[in-house]
């Protein structure tokens, strides 16, 4: 089975020269992940988690984490 990637990864890794590709997603998918990964993080109890993927940055793959 693939691993699962979530939204901020999957652009990062499908634009990789791209310092910020989080500026490229667009809008309204932007807001219908968010709104359900925040659903995601209210039932892990993550939602102050703070840097949840453990790099030592608060990145917005943090956000991503709770899927992977």
């Amino acid at each position: 089975m693939k691993p699962v990637k979530g939204l901020y990864k999957f652009f990062r890794d499908k634009l990789p020269a791209e310092r910020k590709y989080y500026d490229l997603i667009p809008p309204l998918l932007e807001k219908k992940y968010l709104k359900t990964i925040y659903n995601c993080h209210l039932c892990a109890g993550t939602l102050d988690g703070g840097d949840i993927d453990g790099d030592g940055e608060l990145t917005v793959l943090d956000i991503d984490h709770i899927i992977a």
